[in-house]
């Protein structure tokens, strides 16, 4: 990149546009003159570096800085009391300074982390269509900005498995966090409620049930959310070194560190401010949202309503299913189906092949099918039904591929009773096909 001629004041411009610190370290090697500017300038390194910051985090720069720039992430007593000493984080303001290379990696690192739960809210709470986010830049703004907020609360309060302190040391805990988020105005605050809920959405998304220990779960902080997302299991995050001790999060409910970790301040928040609490059935689109898209939507086949609820190739990836459950009726307990089955499905536990999977199915559409389609939304009794009469024919064809020859076809087909207790005739009969009798005894 040639320079040469060009006004410093637009070769230090130019470089306020570069999207990443990468993309500002290439022109600076590659060309002199941009070496120079960076250099010589006076604070034209500290003026470039935020631009190239506010690119990469954007408006939620403030808090994001105010995040990584918290030094201490832990809570201790003082010597002589029982009072909780803490770290006074740094003031939300627009004046940034310089912004060293570690606050870089970290600001990058946790920009990432923001990025891809924003990912998560959009298509769960925004629009099922779209796996990348298609948040306003107001709403983007108003999540990011109580995302990073909540990594500094959680950076102030770590979930510890500490022992069990005294009752004054809890209170004045609880007091702490309390004034960590009472100095937040009202509508940012219940953007905050609002976000806090999202997260605690995925920890019930992943346990199976209405009550998971969300208060230790939320403390382990919004990486560990999107850590958790992605396994699809929030067990990943007992090798956290804060919590290596053997004893599962549910057990982590009773102590005092967690109890209303987050709902407890905000009770006292809305109590002492006189206003009406967020109501329980609000949805994690409130107060972050201006609109959402498609929250009447029914399914294509059925009509059930479902609005986000609705299953599209955008979230076939997150759809809850055992695939070996889904085979047609006896077949699931034919141990020569099952076990070359579930070897050649194992790698569909991991999220990222599972959604193409489901999508190469429709390329299998029997004729009873012919008007689904993948562009359609479906809701989960029609997407379960869909995967039940196809995953046995896809089966079929992949053994063929990969040189087992069919035996003769079973008469009694997948109802086949014989098959699950009789290995040699589940060996020596194909069952994979439709039955041509009744059922076989």
């Amino acid at each position: 990149m040639s320079a040469h001629g060009l006004p410093l004041d637009i070769v230090d411009r130019i470089m306020t546009f570069c999207p990443t610190f990468g993309t500002l370290q290439s022109i600076i090697l590659v060309s002199k003159a941009f070496h120079r500017v960076f250099q010589t300038r006076p604070n034209a390194s500290t003026s470039i570096t935020q631009a190239v910051m506010y690119n990469i985090v954007g408006p939620a720069l403030p808090q994001a800085l105010r995040t990584v720039r918290y030094r201490h992430d832990y809570s201790r007593r003082s010597d002589d009391s029982v009072a909780i000493v803490m770290d006074e984080p740094c003031l939300e303001d627009n004046t940034h300074g310089f912004i060293t290379v570690e606050e870089q990696q970290k600001l990058q690192e946790n920009s990432r982390v923001a990025a891809a739960l924003e990912d998560v809210y959009s298509v769960t709470n925004k629009d099922r269509t779209s796996k990348i986010s298609v948040l306003t830049s107001d709403e983007s703004w108003r999540f990011r900005r109580a995302m990073y907020r909540i990594m500094l609360y959680c950076k102030q309060f770590p979930g510890l498995r500490f022992d069990l302190y005294d009752d004054d040391y809890i209170e004045e805990l609880r007091q702490q966090r309390t004034a960590a988020l009472a100095e937040y105005p009202t509508d940012e605050l219940l953007q905050l409620h609002s976000v806090v809920k999202f997260l605690r959405n995925i920890f019930v998304s992943l346990s199976g049930t209405d009550s998971p220990p969300t208060n230790a779960l939320l403390s382990t902080g919004p990486s560990d959310a999107l850590r958790a997302w992605e396994a699809r299991n929030y067990s990943v995050l007992e090798d956290d070194p804060d919590f290596v001790d053997d004893m599962p999060f549910e057990d982590d409910e009773n102590n005092p560190n967690f109890v209303g970790y987050l709902s407890l301040p905000f009770a006292n928040i809305w109590t002492a401010r006189n206003i009406a609490p967020p109501k329980e059935e609000e949805p994690a689109s409130k107060w972050i949202l201006d609109q959402v898209n498609g929250a009447n939507d029914t399914c294509s086949q059925c009509s059930h309503p479902g609005g986000l609820t609705l299953y599209t190739e955008a979230n076939w990836h997150r759809f809850p299913v055992i695939l070996g459950n889904l085979l047609k009726e006896n077949l699931k307990h034919n141990p020569t189906i099952t076990q070359p089955f579930f070897a050649a499905t194992a790698h569909l536990d991991n999220a990222d092949d599972l959604g193409p999977f489901i999508g190469d199915l429709f390329a299998l559409r029997t004729t009873a099918f012919d008007g689904w389609r993948r562009e359609d939304s479906y809701c989960a009794a029609c997407l379960t039904r869909f995967l039940e009469e196809h995953l046995w024919v896809w089966w079929f064809k992949e053994r063929v591929k990969g040189g087992w020859t069919p035996p003769a076809d079973c008469w009694y087909g997948w109802n086949c009773r014989t098959q699950i207790n009789k290995r040699s005739h589940a060996d020596m009969m194909n069952h994979l096909c439709a039955p041509m009798k009744g059922d076989a005894t």
